[in-house]
């Protein structure tokens, strides 16, 4: 590597010597078989600094967040809040509601975390205090949490089995909390290949069946286990190993039901509390399909607001959360055709920048995350709108949501003491065999560049030298 850079030193101009590297980077040995895609546009002039491959269909892995972030800040606005409100159908007489309660989303991935202003417990214990202050001690039906206006099949067709179970592969409901989460924790021990036992959920998970395969792998092995869920499911697969040790081992998984999951905690609150109900918690679902539910007049006790679409869109590119990125994409979706699938809400995200003027040949997602492995999108693609980004009203709040090289979020380790550091903010990706940044940079003439850098099919146990390629790019870049 430093041989290689000595040479492309030695060549003229600053953008001479970049080709060169990216060159260089598609010839290695561990990488020529996959394919290098670069893309470098002037969002001053429109002129292409660099176009490497820039029209071949790649995997994007969370630079596709940018997209999604984007999508939501311009057709949302960056002061657009979701809201989760409490309702009641039936009437209220001397403080026993003759009815049901419901907790109702509008899509808010944040609700119910630290990052939303308060944490599980606090919503659940705010929002029991908002029954009881309504004056309800009694509640003659149940308490239900309804997420139905995102579909209730909370996944992407295209995500792999082995990731959905997994808090990164959270489904997407109406109705999110914890960010769709749960930790799971084993028991450690110092004998490899026995069996790790579970010893607790947190929090807890109603009604669960849990099949656990775990066993224990060498110390500091790290966590090798994967969780097998499907949505509205209360059957939980584990399998894999934990390192060996004395203590507990903890890891995150997916909850299959987040409605359910939060009217279960919302009733068992409520009762401790000193209220009373007189039904168990059932799935919104369940109870639509065996009663024959029909809409039933609703009555408001509260609404819950989220921080703004731009503080939520800064969380999700600083610490590249899937759940987020999924979340506003399909709120983008609801908003303009009342249809939060992926695929409606792909189609939006389509049109809408179609209609701004971008190029979309080959723009083929699946998701507005990047999870999805058949997802794909150009080089240009991604610059492109980055570019057309620079013109919307909500720049300024979508640029600020992107971490910069060698100071925050995902990408704060890169280039350090470099010229890169400070300048580039960059959004970082990687899935299977795929490493990718992409974002904006100032150039030597104080232009803004808008850029991707993609890398996809490398050989197995190369990422560690892709993404050290990647890095050298972004700092021969800011060159130009």
């Amino acid at each position: 590597m430093k041989l290689l850079l000595f040479f492309i030193l030695q060549i003229t101009t600053p953008l001479q010597r970049l080709q060169k590297l990216i060159d260089s980077v598609q010839n290695d040995k561990e990488v020529r078989t996959g394919i290098v895609a670069a893309s470098i546009r002037s969002t001053q002039t429109g002129e292409y600094k660099i176009q490497y491959n820039a029209q071949k269909s790649v995997n994007s892995a969370s630079t596709l967040k940018l997209v999604s972030t984007a999508t939501a800040l311009s057709v949302l606005s960056p002061t657009y809040r979701y809201q989760t409100f409490i309702e009641y159908d039936g009437s209220i007489i001397d403080s026993v509601l003759q009815g049901n309660i419901y907790v109702r989303g509008s899509g808010d991935p944040s609700f119910g975390s630290a990052r939303g202003g308060m944490n599980f417990q606090q919503i659940t214990n705010f929002f029991v205090q908002k029954i009881k202050g309504f004056g309800i001690k009694k509640i003659d039906g149940y308490i239900f949490g309804d997420g139905t206006i995102f579909p209730e099949n909370t996944l992407a067709d295209s995500w792999i089995w082995g990731d959905v179970g997994n808090y990164y592969g959270a489904g997407v409901s109406g109705l999110n909390v914890n960010e769709n989460l749960y930790q799971v924790y084993f028991k450690q021990n110092n004998n490899i290949g026995n069996y790790a036992p579970i010893s607790r959920f947190m929090p807890e998970l109603p009604n669960l069946l849990s099949v656990n395969k775990v066993t224990t792998a060498e110390r500091n092995s790290g966590d090798n286990v994967i969780i097998y869920n499907t949505p509205l499911s209360n059957t939980i697969l584990s399998q894999g190993t934990i390192p060996a040790g004395n203590g507990e081992f903890s890891v995150k998984g997916s909850l299959p039901d987040p409605a359910y999951f939060f009217a279960y905690h919302l009733q068992k609150n409520f009762i401790e509390l000193g209220g009373y109900i007189v039904n168990p918690t059932i799935p919104f679902q369940n109870y639509k399909t065996q009663n024959g539910y029909y809409p039933k007049q609703r009555f408001q006790i509260f609404a819950y607001d989220s921080p703004s679409i731009a503080a939520l869109v800064k969380e999700c590119n600083f610490h590249s959360i899937n759940l987020y990125a999924d979340a506003l994409l399909k709120t983008v979706g609801y908003s303009i055709s009342k249809d939060a699938s992926f695929e409606s809400s792909v189609n939006a995200a389509k049109q809408i920048w179609s209609q701004k003027g971008v190029d979309l040949q080959g723009f083929m997602i699946r998701d507005g995350s990047g999870l999805s492995p058949s997802g794909v999108l150009t080089a240009n693609n991604l610059t492109d709108i980055l570019y057309t980004m620079k013109s919307d009203y909500a720049f300024n709040d979508f640029y600020a949501s992107i971490p910069v090289v060698g100071q925050t979020g995902t990408v704060q380790n890169l280039a350090k003491g470099s010229k890169a550091a400070g300048n580039v903010r960059a959004k970082s990706g990687s899935i299977s065999n795929t490493r990718a940044f992409a974002g904006y940079f100032t150039a030597s003439n104080g232009e803004l560049m808008s850029f991707s850098l993609i890398v996809n099919r490398y050989a197995d146990g190369a990422d560690r030298k892709v993404r050290k390629y990647l890095e050298e790019i972004m700092k021969l870049m800011v060159e130009i």
